[in-house]
């Protein structure tokens, strides 16, 4: 692609993406036609029947920003495991957590490993060299599979290889570290052998295709992979089977309170796990890692005496004030109609959202939501297991699209994962909206995150 002299590369990246991008405006259309018509065609990038939402953009991210959510995440791990390894070990976090008997009797299951949560995705709005984590997922965090099909196809294109070098990008296989911390809890685990592996989760999830797109990468590197239904499983002679198939390393994408509500069709995996007849990741302890209500003691002063003077600054200046509902009803001696007040009063300023969910399911932005809407809310915040948070205005990222013959540039809202695959950062991914909960399953694109080494000025 023909460039203009004038494009600055090491300025303002977003900028020269865009001036680069206009320097040949029809090569670049032809190029977004291309682009989208590889998409419709990749069976990796679909999410149920359709294809996921992108743009012939990533998220370009500078080296500087990249040691901060290096060091952020590394730090916010070992902080998450200390937290659940006290719940699970002694009496100081015992009231933290809001579990069943059912969930509780999982959770102390030992997995035949150390670590809680193996394969993490801790989601923030990044803007500068400022950082704000709103969210952990320690669960079952997806999205590695798509981005680095993704990012791959955006760097095959042909009009964008020379842009790419001038910024100097470092790309991230992001499902090789995740086959990396699957190996390393597998060896810790006392795997002696090959692993075969078992990517798990139900029948009809709409994220099938990246689970396809994992299996191709686990066998092009010498590991047979099968994708089984969690029901599907069966306990024999000792070991775990998927029909014939073996499975010594079960990597779970099953969601923990789904896992639970079909607590009777699973028993066979159940008891593999509890028998420790296969590794499995992450472990179902990683559950307590994922409940929102963990950045109720992160962002709690309370806590203090649980971590470093260094840990304390970070988890104040990188987290958002969070509280469990019934929290803070403590906070106000008890008195419900006080926390009712201060959640109408501060409206403006919160978020309301189930310490248990994911999807974006029910988080509900006071600012954006209609008066009798955000009380009936209230209303069902305060007799389940919500939490209330800081609003955390998303930052903005200008994506390129074709309209009425030319190119023209959107602004999008945007919140960026952070993948952390045993204690180590591992690379990002992006969600890109206009609204402000950014999810892919509520309608939101996904756009790789790369790191260059040229500087972004926003």
């Amino acid at each position: 692609m023909a460039q203009r002299t004038s494009i600055d590369y090491t300025r303002n990246v977003d900028h020269a993406y865009e001036q680069y991008l206009l320097s040949n405006e029809r090569k670049a259309m032809e190029a977004i036609g291309h682009f989208e018509e590889k998409l419709h065609h990749n069976s990796y990038v679909k999410y149920g029947r359709f294809t996921i939402p992108t743009f012939f953009k990533p998220h370009f991210i500078t080296a500087k920003q990249a040691r901060l959510l290096h060091s952020v995440c590394e730090s916010l791990a070992r902080m998450v495991d200390r937290v659940t390894e006290l719940y699970l070990h002694e009496s100081v976090l015992k009231d933290s957590f809001s579990l069943s008997p059912e969930a509780e009797e999982l959770v102390r299951i030992d997995p035949g490993y150390s670590r809680v949560v193996a394969i993490g995705r801790f989601d923030c709005a990044l803007e500068g060299e400022d950082v704000k984590f709103m969210e952990l997922n320690c669960d079952s965090p997806a999205g590695m599979g798509y981005t680095d099909t993704l990012e791959q196809l955006l760097f095959e294109m042909d009009e964008l290889r020379t842009f790419f070098e001038e910024v100097h990008v470092q790309r991230e296989v992001r499902s090789q570290k995740l086959l990396d911390a699957l190996l390393s809890v597998y060896e810790e685990f006392g795997g002696l052998e090959t692993p075969q592996i078992a990517i798990v989760d139900w029948k009809t999830v709409r994220t099938r295709p990246e689970f396809d797109a994992l299996k191709s990468f686990f066998e092009d590197r010498g590991y047979k992979t099968t994708i089984a239904d969690p029901r599907e499983l069966r306990y024999k002679s000792g070991k775990l089977y998927h029909g014939n198939f073996r499975i010594d390393l079960l990597y779970r994408r099953v969601i923990f309170n789904e896992l639970l509500e079909k607590i009777r069709d699973v028993n066979d995996f159940l008891r593999a796990y509890k028998d420790r007849a296969v590794c499995v990741a992450n472990p179902l302890r990683s559950r307590l890692a994922s409940s929102k209500a963990i950045l109720s003691i992160l962002t709690n002063p309370a806590y203090d005496h649980l971590f470093s003077a260094k840990e304390n600054e970070l988890r104040h200046q990188y987290i958002p004030w969070t509280r469990r509902i019934i929290d803070a009803e403590r906070f106000y001696g008890g008195k419900k109609i006080y926390l009712i007040d201060f959640l109408k009063d501060e409206k403006e300023t919160l978020v309301l959202k189930p310490a248990e969910g994911y999807g974006g399911k029910d988080v509900t932005i006071g600012s954006e939501t209609r008066d009798e809407e955000w009380n009936h809310t209230i209303d069902k915040a305060v007799k389940s297991n919500w939490v209330v948070q800081e609003f955390v205005t998303p930052p903005i990222m200008s994506v390129p699209a074709i309209m009425n013959h030319k190119i023209e540039f959107a602004a999008k809202k945007i919140n960026t994962g952070c993948f952390v695959f045993n204690g180590a950062y591992a690379g990002s991914l992006s969600r890109l909206s206009d609204d402000s909960v950014v999810n892919v399953s509520r309608g939101g694109g996904l756009v790789p995150s790369v790191v260059c080494e040229a500087e972004i000025n926003r």
